[in-house]
């Protein structure tokens, strides 16, 4: 288990006997524990089956929400011009990650910084 993991769990499990152990001290009534603690729980059900969007995942709801759906090709050259510009702010990694995800024009395709749309036609 990661670190990262390790400390969600921590995390997640102080979230949820947090209510019950304030309650019990402060002497609540049921109705204030019970409701905070199913939405404790809801909450903790969402991060663990959805997760944590990552930077690509954040890109590829962008292009889902532009109108860039799968199977699009102007999706995959919006997701390069994404990539150059998280190159450009200084994370490689992460514009690499974008350009392995969405399956962007490859290096090969670009003369100068521009795109040659014919140059993918040509093959």
């Amino acid at each position: 288990m990661s670190k990262e993991n390790r400390i969600l769990f921590a995390g997640l499990a102080i979230a949820f006997v947090l209510p019950l152990v304030l309650g019990l001290l402060l002497r609540w009534p049921a109705w204030v524990i019970v409701p905070l603690l199913v939405l404790v729980l809801v909450g903790i059900y969402r991060k663990l089956v959805y997760g944590t969007y990552t930077a690509v995942d954040q890109v590829g709801v962008l292009l889902d929400k532009l109108g860039l759906h799968r199977g699009n090709p102007t999706r995959d050259l919006t997701a390069n011009r994404f990539a150059r510009l998280i190159e450009a702010s200084g994370n490689t990694e992460v514009a690499a990650e974008v350009r392995q995800r969405f399956d962007s024009p490859s290096a090969s395709d670009t003369v100068g910084g521009q795109h040659t749309v014919w140059s993918s036609f040509s093959r």
